[in-house]
């Protein structure tokens, strides 16, 4: 894409000049300014001034910025209605230069889980990375040990880090959050925590009884032509063995459960006239 004029020298001829991702905010802003500064053409990147520019500076400050754009970050900061670098630059720096507590919660997650590698070039990648991270953190807490900042971005890396299985707890959390606008602290992010592990573990504790309880039962009854031994009948009387025995077994069964509802009725008849005046 050429940006050039008759008028006008283009940044877009200062070469090597990398494009913005997710890791690189920091350097890639560094350089962006200095190569329009070299231009004398910074001052668009500040919004609030008057807009008495020339149209075609704007427009080539605006594009020098979206070449040198990542696939992803184009799709979150541009604006289809608008070409305006300052709204844009504006738009790139709200997204990775945020002093949210949210914003500063996510690079501090991405600045501890760095590793390194053994590796001559895994390693010096990961240094490289660290410093990065490191110089866009010290860029947003200028005011992180002031008033309640660091409990809440302590509370988002939390909710940041927690394990998958985990997870519908960061999500009811953060959909609480976005309700309520109010910002838990870390110890109620704790005990959302405790008390979802609670919960599981009863379930798991009723589910596994549940089970100990169907098992006991199946292994209590008689099967395939064989007698259980810890069936409640006697192995003379299994008619798994003695098929012959059938119907006279499920004839005891069946005065059994007859005697004991008899015996209920009874009961509820005694403490009915028990009660009466």
């Amino acid at each position: 894409m050429n940006y050039s004029s008759n008028s006008y020298t283009t940044p877009s001829e200062i070469k090597n000049l990398e494009k913005l991702n997710s890791l690189n905010f920091i350097s890639w802003q560094r350089s962006i300014v200095a190569s329009l500064g070299m231009r004398n053409l910074e001052h668009l990147l500040n919004p609030g001034k008057p807009d008495n520019n020339d149209p075609k500076q704007k427009q080539t400050v605006f594009y020098f910025i979206v070449e040198h754009l990542d696939a992803e970050n184009y799709n979150k900061c541009l604006s289809e209605d608008s070409k305006d670098p300052s709204k844009l630059w504006c738009s790139i720096k709200e997204h990775y230069a945020s002093t949210s507590a949210e914003n500063v919660a996510s690079h501090l997650g991405k600045h501890f889980s760095i590793k390194f590698p053994s590796s001559s070039l895994g390693l010096s990648e990961s240094i490289s990375l660290f410093c990065s991270t490191l110089k866009l953190l010290c860029s947003l807490s200028s005011n992180l040990f002031t008033g309640n900042v660091m409990p809440q971005v302590l509370a988002f890396y939390v909710l940041q880090m927690l394990p998958e299985s985990c997870r519908h707890v960061s999500t009811a959390v953060f959909h609480s959050i976005k309700v309520s606008t109010k910002i838990p602290t870390v110890e109620e992010v704790f005990k959302e925590v405790e008390l979802d592990m609670l919960r599981r573990t009863n379930m798991d504790k009723e589910l596994g009884m549940a089970l100990k309880a169907t098992t006991k039962t199946k292994k209590q009854l008689c099967q395939k032509g064989r007698h259980n031994p810890l069936a409640p009948h006697s192995e003379s009387d299994c008619f798994q063995l003695f098929p012959e025995k059938h119907d006279a077994y499920h004839k005891r069964q069946s005065n059994h459960e007859t005697a004991s509802a008899l015996a209920l009725c009874n009961h509820v008849s005694l403490l009915s006239d028990s009660c009466e005046p």
